[in-house]
């Protein structure tokens, strides 16, 4: 048997952070940061802690890097690398495809939106995320900014603060919740 090539390498590294990554956030989606240990984590990976340590730091390591990319998925369909002004076809595809990911990634919103209302944990990523977070407003506000409307800021902050009510909405109830009608209803509010 020959050695493995640096790809083989990367290609195992990968799977095993993969592993590590869909592991803990099932983990902490289910019974929370606090309750969930890096011994149980390691335990449904079927991994050694060791193992485990070898990729995170720490488990508020771990957790950080499973908020900070699950909210990157959401923000960088918004922000942009220049400060071009978008139009409402950009912001009606930030909607839908938002709504997407809330649909296919039920888990990690339901850790994310568990953790916004836990201050001491939330203070673990919270700078990276407001940095996002800030972009999508300033996003919204020169959208609406440039539409003419008067309060473009409140606006723009009333908009998010829907996709989090709705987030919220949805993951309590997704079968009951008529995620499709509240997606057109917020469309209307471009």
């Amino acid at each position: 048997m020959s050695p493995r090539t640096k790809e083989q390498f990367e290609d195992i590294r990968s799977e095993k952070l993969q592993l590590i990554t869909r592991t803990a956030l099932s983990l902490f989606s289910e019974y929370g940061y606090e309750a969930t240990s890096v011994s149980m984590i390691a335990k449904k990976a079927e991994i050694s802690k060791g193992l485990l340590y070898n990729y995170f730091k720490s488990k508020e390591d771990l957790l950080k890097q499973i908020v900070i990319g699950g909210f990157m998925d959401f923000a960088r369909l918004l922000v942009t690398e220049d400060d071009k002004v978008l139009g409402k076809k950009e912001i009606l595809h930030f909607i839908d495809e938002n709504l997407v990911l809330l649909k296919s990634n039920r888990e990690y919103y339901k850790l994310y939106f568990s953790l916004i209302l836990q201050p001491k944990v939330f203070s673990l990523f919270n700078d990276e995320v407001m940095k996002f977070y800030y972009e999508i407003i300033q996003h919204l506000f020169l959208y609406y900014q440039q539409k003419g409307e008067k309060n473009a800021m409140v606006k723009a902050r009333y908009l998010l603060a829907i996709f989090d009510g709705v987030g919220m909405h949805y993951i309590a109830d997704p079968e009951g919740f008529p995620l499709d009608e509240v997606s057109e209803m917020m469309k209307e509010l471009l």
